[in-house]
């Protein structure tokens, strides 16, 4: 028996949320995600899974809704992609990164300034 689930985050940069979600796509994580721009809804695929990011209006922050095990999985992990690229895109002038890497579902960023 599965449940639907609508998790809230505080995620709320559309632009980390598709960053974060091509960089899943990129490491094979999930299947293949739609972005329908006039509804604020992303359908995310994870092989058959479909979980939705959705969105009330631009002033609010996204929901995760679907079943509760793949919906929890892909929002944990969008949330430290979501951090990740992030961090990367408001780095000082002065900093630049050195070295990246992703160990046991950690992210280790090296910066060099």
């Amino acid at each position: 028996m599965s449940f639907y689930c609508v998790i809230k985050t505080e995620l709320s940069k559309k632009k980390y949320v598709i960053a974060a979600l091509a960089e899943m796509q990129r490491k094979g994580e999930i299947t293949s995600y739609v972005v329908n721009k006039k509804k604020e809804k992303i359908e995310v695929d994870r092989g058959g899974e479909i979980v939705t990011v959705s969105r009330a209006n631009e002033n609010s922050n996204f929901e995760i809704g679907g079943i509760s095990r793949p919906a929890r999985e892909i929002s944990d992990r969008m949330k430290q992609l979501y951090a990740y690229e992030s961090i990367k895109d408001n780095l000082p002038l002065d900093f630049e990164i050195a070295k990246e890497t992703e160990e046991a579902g950690e992210i280790v960023i090296m910066l060099k300034g």
